[in-house]
């Protein structure tokens, strides 16, 4: 895993308190209001995390890029447990189609 440089994750903790963040994460939600995952699986469940695809790792810009999906508390906290142990994770698109 890629370490965040010093200071990194004060920086992207004030990011997350943007309005810039608020607007993006409310955008979102009105766009995908299901957990994504969860949706896949055939459960309805309603999204409360606005998710990063593309793990930003302190990176402003890619925080900032995107793409981004809709989770669960619980899928988003299974999610990042596997993706900080290496252990590879699934993304499905809107369409129920994992994205590789």
């Amino acid at each position: 895993m890629t370490e965040q440089p010093e200071g990194g994750a004060r920086l992207i903790g004030r990011l997350y308190r943007t309005a810039r963040w608020r607007n993006l994460r409310t955008a979102q939600l009105t766009r995908e209001p299901l957990c994504r995952l969860c949706d896949y699986a055939g459960d309805v469940v309603a999204a409360t995390v606005c998710d990063h695809v593309t793990p930003h790792r302190g990176d402003e810009a890619l925080f900032w890029a995107g793409p981004f999906q809709s989770l669960c508390a619980d899928c988003h906290s299974r999610h990042k447990q596997r993706e900080e142990h290496g252990r590879p994770t699934l993304t499905f698109a809107a369409d129920g189609w994992p994205i590789t």
